[in-house]
């Protein structure tokens, strides 16, 4: 079959349009400013940050006028070998028309974008492993305090009647579905926990469900059930989480991750981070381990916790996450296949990664970056089935759920007729370009494919 084309970014019915004029420029200005941060706290780092400051001015001023995409060079290469295969994939895209910043495809160069930073970096003695993005993460984490603080309560509360009393299938499956939807927003400030209940009565109830219907109207494609049909059907071994964001969507996540153990759904989880400094707020390795540190910082939310209750519902969480990771109940992993420019297509092709995916029940992938590359990042028609523009993933024999807030070009599963209607409710709510309700982050998809 032919495949569609994916979003460029000289289309101004793109997200990618916005995000090469505005955004980009915004991330390396920022960048240059946190590099000059750190280099004045750490005193001998001043000629590293002074030749990658020199480089991304330089970047800037190629998105200003346009450039064409340069390969990357020997040294580089030699580096981090992975970039060949990018220089392979620029040559593809040239030979149909020569790719410059504001007119090439999208997803190939926002992973060439950040691999390009990365390596600059790299090339240093003194800033090698600076995440020159660790400083906002840390930041957007700080301000999360309050939701921490609440999840932190909820959970406890659930987790101790749990431990106390066997829970019936249903409501499992009921809170498997509060905890996707915790992990599918992921953010802080816009947060129904847990339908605002605190008992697992609470749960199934009349109030419950209708908060929960509530939450659910601006999910437009819902598998939740039939993820959890399969995963009942299995030897419920194994859950892998292929992370979006570190902060508090990882912390949501982790909260998933808990119940999952603690109901005994699953005996592991095993979450996958990105290698490198990824689209600014991806979760490193290291990420990870920050955040357990933070978490433990009686100081870091400053008076988010309010009285001594806040401290103790997060370090009972805090306590759990220890315990499970050092037992290796829950684990982490990272591989370079996930910051590459490749599609999740590909990864039948990559040997090592699809074995150790094979052994999951199921694999989770988060956010939005990680849709892209399941469906190509192409424009297919909103009414694709999800199990097509996925393409060879779908009979891989790994069963996939993708939970994604909508925040660029591409979806799929649609019914016929709603993003028709879509496009016509964001123009009304004062936008300008109604296919931009597909980037706003105010509309959601839950995708399953068995594999």
């Amino acid at each position: 079959m032919t495949l569609p084309p994916p979003s460029y970014n000289d289309n101004p019915k793109s997200f990618a349009y916005p995000t090469v004029h505005k955004r980009w420029p915004a991330i390396l200005t920022s960048a240059i400013e946190d590099v000059s941060d750190y280099s004045k706290r750490n005193p001998g780092t001043e000629q590293c940050a002074e030749y990658v400051t020199e480089k991304l001015q330089g970047l800037l001023k190629e998105f200003k006028q346009d450039k064409q995409v340069r390969a990357f060079t020997k040294e580089e290469i030699a580096i981090k070998p992975e970039l060949e295969e990018y220089n392979e994939e620029l040559e593809k895209f040239n030979k149909q028309k020569v790719v410059t910043w504001l007119t090439g495809p999208w997803l190939y160069l926002e992973c060439y974008f950040y691999q390009l930073i990365d390596v600059w970096f790299k090339q240093t003695k003194k800033l090698k492993d600076f995440d020159v993005f660790e400083a906002g993460k840390t930041k957007a984490f700080k301000q999360s305090g309050a939701g921490v603080v609440e999840l932190c309560h909820r959970f406890k509360l659930l987790s101790e009647q749990l431990a106390q009393k066997s829970t019936d299938s249903t409501t499992l499956k009921l809170l498997f579905t509060e905890f996707i939807d915790i992990s599918l927003w992921g953010n802080a400030t816009d947060l129904s926990l847990l339908a605002g209940t605190t008992t697992l009565e609470d749960i199934k109830s009349l109030q419950g469900a209708e908060v929960r219907k509530k939450n659910e109207e601006k999910i437009l494609v819902n598998d939740t059930e039939k993820a959890w049909e399969h995963l009942m059907g299995t030897a419920r071994d194994r859950v892998d989480i292929v992370l979006d964001n570190s902060g508090f969507e990882l912390f949501a996540d982790l909260c998933l991750s808990l119940f999952l153990l603690d109901a005994k759904v699953v005996n592991r989880v095993v979450l996958h981070c990105k290698r490198i400094p990824w689209f600014v707020s991806d979760t490193m390795p290291k990420d990870f381990d920050l955040l357990l540190a933070q978490l433990g910082d009686e100081h870091f939310f400053d008076d988010a916790s309010g009285d001594s209750s806040g401290s103790e519902a997060i370090g009972y969480l805090l306590k759990k996450v220890k315990q499970y990771h050092q037992n290796g109940t829950i684990s982490t992993q990272s591989h370079p296949f996930w910051t590459s420019y490749a599609n999740y297509w590909d990864i039948p092709k990559v040997k090592d990664l699809y074995e150790e995916l094979g052994k999951s029940n199921l694999i989770i992938f988060k956010g939005d970056l990680n849709y892209r590359k399941l469906t190509g990042d192409l424009n297919w028609d909103t009414t694709t089935p999800f199990t097509e523009a996925i393409q060879d993933l779908a009979s891989s024999r790994l069963p996939v759920l993708s939970l994604r807030t909508c925040k660029a070009d591409v979806v799929v599963g649609l019914p016929k007729g709603v993003n028709e209607k879509l496009i016509e409710e964001y123009k009304k709510m004062g936008n300008e370009v109604g296919e931009f309700w597909t980037a706003s982050g105010k509309w959601a998809v839950i995708s399953f494919s068995r594999g």
